[in-house]
């Protein structure tokens, strides 16, 4: 006996004034079938609702953690297949604010870090003059 392929469809149940409808269409309009008929209507429904059940692009530089010291930050832009990103830590020197990923001092991650407000608030209680490098957003 010889086994049958399985079905790549599925049978979704329609009430019987739809299907009324439908018939009325076959023939009309190059549809040929009450499946293509749904298929159709299906499509454009996603469509219509295709943006409102895309989830939300994640920022590429999200703030992590903070402390005394410094702050964490995770940046999406270093994901690979294993990560979803990579934290990376902005630390708060007395004459400077240094990347220990980048090893810079004026990187992307000291950019965001100087921009966030709660930064701010830390770097200028501690009466370090740092002011020249935050970039007012």
């Amino acid at each position: 006996m010889k086994k049958s392929k399985p079905s790549d469809h599925v049978t979704v149940k329609i009430p019987r004034d739809l299907i009324g409808e439908m018939d009325k269409l076959i023939g009309s309009l190059g549809f040929r079938s009450r499946g293509e008929i749904a298929k159709e209507a299906i499509r454009q429904l996603l469509n219509h609702y295709k943006e409102s059940l895309a989830s939300p692009e994640l920022p590429k530089l999200e703030h992590f953690n903070i402390s005394e010291n410094g702050v964490r930050i995770l940046d999406r832009t270093l994901a690979n297949g294993v990560s979803r990103g990579r934290i990376i830590d902005v630390y708060f020197k007395p004459d400077n604010v240094l990347c220990e990923y980048c090893q810079s001092s004026s990187c992307k991650h000291v950019e965001f870090a100087l921009s966030l407000p709660v930064v701010r608030d830390i770097l200028r209680e501690k009466g370090w003059k740092v002011r020249k490098k935050i970039k007012e957003i």
